[in-house]
């Protein structure tokens, strides 16, 4: 009673190439929506992210908590772990890498979050040395430990006496924890162990800054705005090459909630105030430690150049573990190697 008619499919082979090209550029708006939105709202590269390293992040979960953790190291978790000075302390003793214009000054080694990590710690020493046996000196921008208890100190600070080179460290927020809950006073075990918790120095004619900004809840102190302050006129007053700065926290990230500011809203603008004093001061570039993830970026609005350095550490990292090699040359341009641990 009922004819079924069979449709026939246009077999005029343009329109077919035509329908596979829409097809595919359909897919690509989408595959670039969806990366775009990701690296927007979790603040990591996709592409830079080890497949390796997340799989064994989670291959290692045994608990909701240790699942949060992952989740959080990677950008994803919901706004809901918990965070968590009087500062103390003493004066002194995305954007593409800029083209190097003068000649190779020195070089120095960063490092950060290795989180009780040690053998890396010892690994990453090691291997920087001996690819880059000019190295000058070690700086660290915080996270040495879990909880900050004397013994891991104690434990982190081996690995940088044993490593032939000079060190210049700042704590991080973990490292402050264990003397906040037992003393009071959140420095005192870093103190104990490392001396300063702020300090600078001069090399070669370019001057160094090391912030303390790992206190979540206090930020810095006005003891320790002034001394910032007091430095800045001094590199003027010296006539310095260009000043580097180090701080433990970063002060703005372009597409991560996790800088100054994330626990206390009240440091944003703390934050903020510093980013304005260290570009009218002509800092040539700030860097920072503790979102487990190496970028290059800028301040939006004063455009001060930034770096975070990826962690040293293999646990809650969703890169391999990693340091990075600042080349600083005689005009205060540098280059900024992201190196993988071996």
């Amino acid at each position: 009673m009922f004819k079924h008619h069979q449709g026939r499919r246009p077999s005029n082979p343009i329109f077919l190439l035509f329908r596979l090209i829409l097809s595919l550029v359909m897919f690509a708006v989408l595959l670039g929506g969806v990366y775009s939105a990701y690296k927007h709202f979790s603040g990591l590269d996709p592409l830079k992210l080890d497949p390796q390293a997340v799989v064994n992040q989670f291959l290692g979960v045994r608990t909701p908590q240790q699942l949060l953790g992952v989740l959080s190291s990677l950008k994803l978790s919901p706004k809901i772990l918990p965070a968590g000075r009087q500062i103390l302390g003493d004066t002194s003793q995305k954007i593409t890498p800029s083209t190097p214009s003068s000649p190779s000054s020195f070089k120095f080694l960063l490092v950060s979050d290795s989180h009780n990590d040690n053998a890396n710690l010892a690994k990453t020493i090691d291997q920087s040395k001996t690819k880059y046996p000019d190295l000058v000196f070690v700086i660290g921008l915080g996270d040495y430990t879990n909880v900050g208890t004397i013994d891991e100190l104690r434990s982190a600070k081996r690995q940088f006496d044993i490593a032939g080179l000079r060190y210049f460290l700042i704590a991080g927020d973990h490292d402050l924890w264990d003397s906040r809950d037992k003393i009071g006073d959140p420095g005192a075990n870093f103190k104990s162990v490392f001396g300063l918790l702020y300090q600078s120095f001069t090399y070669q004619g370019f001057k160094f800054l090391l912030l303390d900004n790992s206190d979540n809840y206090k930020g810095i102190s006005e003891g320790q705005k002034n001394w910032i302050t007091a430095e800045l006129e001094k590199g003027k007053e010296e006539g310095t090459k260009g000043i580097f700065v180090f701080i433990s926290e970063p002060l703005f990230h372009p597409s991560s909630d996790h800088y100054m500011g994330k626990v206390d809203k009240d440091l944003k603008s703390q934050a903020q105030s510093l980013i304005y004093q260290l570009k009218d001061a002509g800092v040539k570039k700030v860097f920072s430690g503790d979102i487990h993830y190496f970028s290059e970026y800028e301040e939006p609005i004063t455009k001060l150049p930034m770096v975070t350095v990826g962690a040293v550490t293999s646990e809650r990292n969703p890169q391999a573990p990693r340091y990075a090699i600042v080349t600083v040359f005689e005009d205060g341009t540098t280059k900024v190697e992201d190196m993988q641990i071996q």
